[in-house]
């Protein structure tokens, strides 16, 4: 089975045309949680996201090249299920 990858890329906007995989953007709401929310690696489309902090992901503070653990799974649509490690989305 081919792993379906995709290099993390921090863009403007994760949504519409051109958009591609692994295309993020942080984010910071009012009560100071923050996350990133990005194009699935797999290439399907999805808009999908993680939010940093209580109960959710840590990160290692590198906006270039992050890492965020646990690992992330796509639980609709393709199922894609892997890591964001050191700026690369590697799929398990």
């Amino acid at each position: 089975m081919t792993k379906r990858n995709a290099a993390f890329r921090l863009v403007d906007n994760v949504v519409g045309e051109g958009a591609k995989p692994g295309d993020a953007k942080f984010w910071k709401s009012p009560d100071g949680t923050e996350g990133i929310n990005f194009q699935c690696p797999c290439g399907c489309g999805s808009l999908l996201g993680v939010s940093f902090g209580n109960r959710g992901w840590t990160w290692n503070g590198n906006r270039e090249k992050p890492t965020v653990r646990p690992s992330i799974l796509h639980m609709e649509g393709c199922g894609w299920h892997g890591y964001l490690t050191d700026g690369q989305f590697v799929e398990c």
